[in-house]
């Protein structure tokens, strides 16, 4: 399917899910989306066609989130305090919905006894300092 039509099936499906509401497409977006909020917690969703880069993204915080459980409470919680304070709206000058995975992310790898690991290290500057 060409992504029109994806977003257009993703578009109705969601309409028609008792879980979504305020379904709305922006299709004259840089990258095209179908943005709707979840009824029951108000988060914001996009859902987006053949963008790779958050694909990976999304891929990887969903590996971390089974890799440390405690990653995806902490995350919602974290995304609804930032909407509560509304400094979730990338479009006004806010941070993006994933930046606030990243700070849990951080946060949990910088603990003293860390829930993560860290990728990289003081090791890294010999490489590429």
């Amino acid at each position: 399917m060409a992504q029109p039509d994806v977003l257009l099936l993703v578009q109705e499906s969601l309409r028609n899910s008792e879980s979504f509401i305020e379904v709305e497409a922006d299709f004259h977006a840089r990258i095209p989306v179908v943005v709707c909020r979840e009824k029951q917690s108000g988060l914001t969703c996009k859902v987006s066609a053949g963008n790779e880069n958050a694909y990976l993204t999304t891929n990887h915080l969903a590996t971390l989130g089974k890799l440390e459980p405690t990653i995806v409470p902490l995350v919602i919680a974290f995304r609804y305090w930032a909407k509560l304070c509304c400094v979730d709206r990338p479009e006004e000058g806010g941070l993006s919905p994933y930046v606030f995975a990243i700070m849990v992310i951080f946060f949990l790898q910088q603990r003293k006894e860390p829930f993560l690991p860290v990728y990289f290290g003081s090791w890294v500057c010999v490489l590429i300092c």
